[in-house]
């Protein structure tokens, strides 16, 4: 792996959501489990099968971009919502 790790944003993949260069994991999921539920970042990293200069980028870039963040938190309950909207599945 590079030295820089990268947050890229693909159309394609996970919604366009910022993520980590040649991984399906999203800086918003990473970021969450540092910041709101107090992950320490060697165990973000084994459950992600991250290293962690991969979880410290995703956690800079999560911390640099609070408004971004707070648009995709929405947008992810967005999604939610619609789909228990409209799922058959007993409550």
């Amino acid at each position: 792996m590079s030295s820089t790790v990268q947050v890229v944003k693909t159309p394609d993949v996970l919604h366009g959501e910022p993520r980590l260069e040649g991984t399906r994991v999203g800086v918003l999921q990473i970021g969450e489990l540092v910041r709101e539920r107090e992950w320490e970042f060697d165990e973000v990293a084994d459950q992600l099968d991250l290293d962690i200069a991969q979880v410290r980028a995703a956690t800079d870039y999560y911390d640099e971009h609070p408004e971004l963040m707070e648009t995709l938190r929405a947008q992810k309950e967005a999604r939610q919502q619609s789909v228990a909207a409209q799922s058959r599945a007993p409550e």
